[in-house]
């Protein structure tokens, strides 16, 4: 080896980037072009390899070069540096995990990599999903919801870096609006997922578009698995508007994707998975009023979305009392509370009474325990209560939004100036990326009853 291959080899292994650079140009014929996104990941993943950061999250946009650079690159750099490292690769999709390890085992098998790190992957674990050398690295890739029991990533007590769990995409962006998906991945990772390191200091790297409030990065940053994330967060526009990466997308290309989908540039592309301004439903377009400028001829009515659990990681209840004033809609108060069915019951009458309105009825969403709620309150209250019977309760959320949109942005819908105002507006504004949607549901309800009902579309309860 030449003085010149010497240096290039140490130059290499001490600079992801570098590494990047070489093996990439190599490869592919072309150059590796380095961005600020670029400097920063690698910057971040190079902590990694020294064992500064145990758990890391990055989001950056989708088509921003993160596949190649912290997968197919960063493992090829890393078993140059130490051959006995060890990795689980997993994506949403299997073909996607299949492909990157098949694509990292190209660089592995390369001239250019074998030209300075001589590495003989063994004859009987070359396939697309399990690749291992003579000295014991490699890779098992598979799909986030795939078998991994078996497999482990890192080498027990170590003394150097030896490998990681890379999750790549964990959520499919189609299934980011399902709670059970969502949920899946989310106690995958905890149950299984997390377990298959075989020491613990080694490290897991998750990297994803942000898709849903809730997604596997909204999880694991509120705490989720109990652990401490590190976050590199990479929106596609910095506060002053400047592109991350400007070969990729300009500003005017970005503003033209935000306008084609608010929800979409929010949450894949800024990393916010809710548009600041609203989704569905905007928060201008709803007016805040003093209640000293209430019409008097409102009809008050109370509605309830029940969820009646103190678990905090399912929905609470949602309680609204609103009513209709003209042509127009009032939201005195709508608040969400943790209550089980006996709390929820008597914390019904002492709220309404609190307000001092005539509210002439309580109409309940019969979901959960709303059935026995009723019962409950027309049995043992003065409260004349009720459940909702109407189109409404037989669609979904999305529809019910969606067809109480119009008054809403007309600007028909009033909100009763007080404390509750933000929390309602931050999660109507986050709908339908957020965690919760109980106001939604509520505002929705109250519309169709007042507003789209007083037209004739049709009736209910």
């Amino acid at each position: 080896m030449t003085n010149e291959e010497k240096v290039l080899k140490i130059s290499c292994e001490d600079s992801l980037l570098f590494f990047a650079r070489y093996i990439y140009k190599e490869q592919h014929n072309r150059n590796f072009i380095i961005s600020h996104h670029f400097r920063e990941i690698a910057k971040t993943l190079e902590s990694v390899h020294r064992g500064e950061i145990k758990r890391l999250i990055i989001n950056l946009p989708p088509r921003y070069g993160k596949t190649e650079l912290a997968i197919k690159i960063f493992i090829s750099w890393c078993l140059a540096k130490n051959p006995q490292s060890k990795f689980v690769h997993l994506s949403y999709s299997d073909n996607l995990a299949l492909d990157n390890s098949s694509q990292t085992k190209e660089y592995i098998q390369s001239l250019s990599f074998q030209k300075f790190w001589e590495m003989e992957l063994k004859k009987d674990a070359q396939s697309k999903s399990n690749w291992f050398n003579n000295d014991g690295g490699g890779v098992y890739a598979t799909s986030t919801g795939g078998a991994v029991t078996g497999f482990g990533a890192g080498v027990a007590e170590a003394k150097e870096f030896s490998g990681a769990i890379i999750i790549d995409d964990p959520l499919k962006p189609d299934d980011a609006l399902s709670d059970v998906k969502r949920k899946s991945i989310n106690d995958r990772f905890n149950n299984t997922i997390s377990s298959r390191v075989n020491d613990r200091s080694t490290p897991i790297i998750v990297i994803m578009q942000r898709l849903h409030e809730d997604d596997l990065s909204g999880f694991l940053l509120n705490g989720g698995s109990g652990e401490e994330w590190h976050h590199l967060c990479l929106p596609a526009l910095d506060e002053n508007n400047n592109p991350l990466w400007e070969d990729k997308h300009n500003f005017k290309e970005l503003e033209n994707i935000r306008q084609a989908s608010r929800y979409t540039f929010a949450g894949q592309y800024m990393q916010t998975p809710s548009p600041d301004e609203g989704g569905e439903w905007r928060r201008d377009w709803f007016n805040i009023i003093d209640s000293s400028k209430l019409p008097t001829n409102i009809k008050w009515e109370c509605f309830i979305d029940g969820a009646y659990t103190k678990d905090t990681k399912n929905d609470p209840t949602g309680i609204q009392i609103s009513g209709k004033g003209g042509n127009d809609l009032y939201i005195y108060t709508s608040i969400d509370k943790y209550l089980e069915m006996p709390e929820l019951k008597a914390f019904i009458k002492p709220f309404i009474t609190a307000t001092n309105l005539n509210v002439s009825l309580t109409l309940v969403e019969p979901k959960a325990s709303g059935k026995s709620l009723v019962q409950l309150l027309t049995r043992e209250t003065n409260i004349n209560a009720a459940e909702i019977r109407s189109r409404f309760v037989k669609i979904s959320k999305i529809e019910r939004a969606r067809a109480s949109s119009p008054y809403i942005e007309s600007g028909r819908v009033y909100l009763v100036k007080g404390n509750w105002n933000e929390h309602f507006l931050n999660q109507i504004a986050s709908f339908p990326n957020g965690k919760h949607d109980e106001h939604i549901d509520l505002t929705s309800y109250a519309i169709e009853r007042n507003l789209i009902e007083s037209q004739g579309v049709y009736n209910v309860y």
